[in-house]
């Protein structure tokens, strides 16, 4: 065999392979997609989920009576982090709000 025909080959077996990949990653990135669609939408449902839930809870239901009926409690809100301005830390602005001692006193 000659070095064109051995090249050939090697072009050949490596379209082969791509093709395979290419062919193998369809489903995986059809099912991503709609994954990603329905977490989205279901992220979407949380904040009226809770404040429902919540609203059940203050009408009376326990959260027993609600888990029997299949209504999970939601997950704690997360609130996002105020940022703090350079230099500043939280034990310094705690600190603001005591009493300072005199020095030299």
């Amino acid at each position: 065999m000659d070095a064109q025909k051995i090249l050939s080959k090697a072009d050949e077996i490596e379209s082969a392979r791509q093709a395979a990949r290419k062919g193998a990653i369809g489903p995986l990135a059809t099912i991503l997609a709609e994954r990603k669609q329905l977490e989205a939408a279901l992220a979407e449902t949380e904040a009226p989920y809770r404040k429902a839930y919540t609203t059940a809870e203050a009408a009376g239901w326990s959260g027993a009576e609600l888990s029997q009926l299949g209504a999970d409690a939601p997950e704690p809100s997360r609130r996002a982090r105020g940022k703090q301005t350079a230099g500043r830390s939280r034990s310094a602005s705690r600190a603001e709000g005591l009493p300072q001692s005199p020095v030299n006193a």
